[in-house]
């Protein structure tokens, strides 16, 4: 299968002041980050807060311009932002935001929302295409004439999800999309993302901290550490056998009844982005950190089953400095 899209070497920057006289310092919100994404698939991006999903999503999309690395689409390198070919492309990747009321406009009603991404691209539209477009999502065609602040926070991200997809998206980037949502109503998004990816073959950025729900809407996972890619596999591997010790320490945090093994609870805070430590980024964090590891990067490669890890230890390069429980998640019947 053709990749979609694909990330090489994404790396970004940002400057940050301290006070009206503080020295500038610049910050590595993501530090050589790639990734691959196939038609019609999902990638789910998990990791703490400001480890760079956001970022990523972004990136990905164009809406921001990598200080380093590039990023293809369709096989074709990401116009510069801002210009008609990457508005001619922006029809067919798409955002889906984490708070549906922020990303909507409460002065127009749901219909003329809907209907906003066929006027930016110079196509026709009617009534009754946004009829069907809003019964697509679960809703109603009089929620038409309703205005954001009506709607409930369910039925305002099926009319976020009804607006990227008028377009005919082949992308959807789905940052953080069910956080801010009802745990009953989250099963509902999840669900109505699975069938719309099964009806319209469209491809996933799933970005979450919530390892249960990217376990349930991905194909592959990637796990994000303070702007790199840490381990990347298949859900079952990454999410029931973990191999790098952060991702461990994640898996270990979900509540499941029949979890083998103890909760891994680390250690201090996740480093300063603006003064990252030596070596990989989580050995101050990590149980099981060795000398190398405070004095060289570990290069994120595939091992024996297939999944990419980015840990000296994981590869066997060298012993562990100390003990680590492998955590587990009972396979679902």
């Amino acid at each position: 299968m053709s990749a979609l899209l694909k990330a090489e070497g994404l790396v970004r920057r940002y400057e940050m002041r301290r006070g009206w006289f503080g020295r500038p310092v610049e910050v590595r919100a993501l530090d050589g980050v790639s990734l691959t994404l196939e038609h019609g698939r999902t990638l789910g991006l998990v990791g703490e807060s400001g480890c760079g999903k956001s970022t990523t999503g972004r990136l990905v999309l164009g809406l921001e311009t990598p200080d380093e690395g590039r990023v293809t689409f369709e096989e074709q390198p990401l116009p510069a932002p801002g210009t008609a070919e990457w508005r001619r492309l922006r029809s067919r990747m798409q955002m889906v935001y984490q708070d549906p009321l922020g990303a909507m406009d409460r002065r127009l009603s749901i219909g003329a929302q809907v209907a906003e991404p066929w006027k930016i691209h110079g196509r026709q539209t009617s009534p009754e295409q946004v009829a069907a477009l809003l019964r697509s999502v679960g809703l109603r065609p009089d929620h038409a004439a309703h205005y954001p602040h009506e709607l409930s926070g369910g039925q305002r991200q099926r009319a976020v999800l009804a607006r990227a997809l008028a377009t005919d998206p082949a992308l959807l980037v789905c940052d953080e999309p069910i956080s801010a949502l009802d745990v009953s109503i989250q099963a509902q998004v999840m669900n109505l993302l699975s069938e719309i990816q099964a009806e319209r073959g469209v491809a996933l950025l799933f970005i979450s901290h919530d390892l249960r729900a990217v376990r349930q809407m991905s194909h592959r996972v990637a796990v994000m550490y303070l702007g790199r890619i840490v381990e990347e596999g298949e859900p079952d591997a990454v999410l029931h056998d973990p191999a790098h010790p952060y991702a461990r320490a994640l898996v270990s945090a979900i509540p499941h009844p029949q979890r083998r093994g103890r909760r891994i609870v680390l250690q201090g805070d996740p480093p300063n982005p603006a003064a990252r430590p030596a070596g990989c980024a989580f050995h101050p964090r990590c149980p099981v950190a060795s000398a190398r590891c405070a004095a060289e990067i570990p290069v994120l490669k595939p091992r024996a089953d297939g999944r990419l890890v980015a840990c000296h230890v994981a590869h066997g390069e060298i012993p562990a400095g100390s003990g680590l429980p492998a955590p587990t998640l009972a396979k679902a019947a």
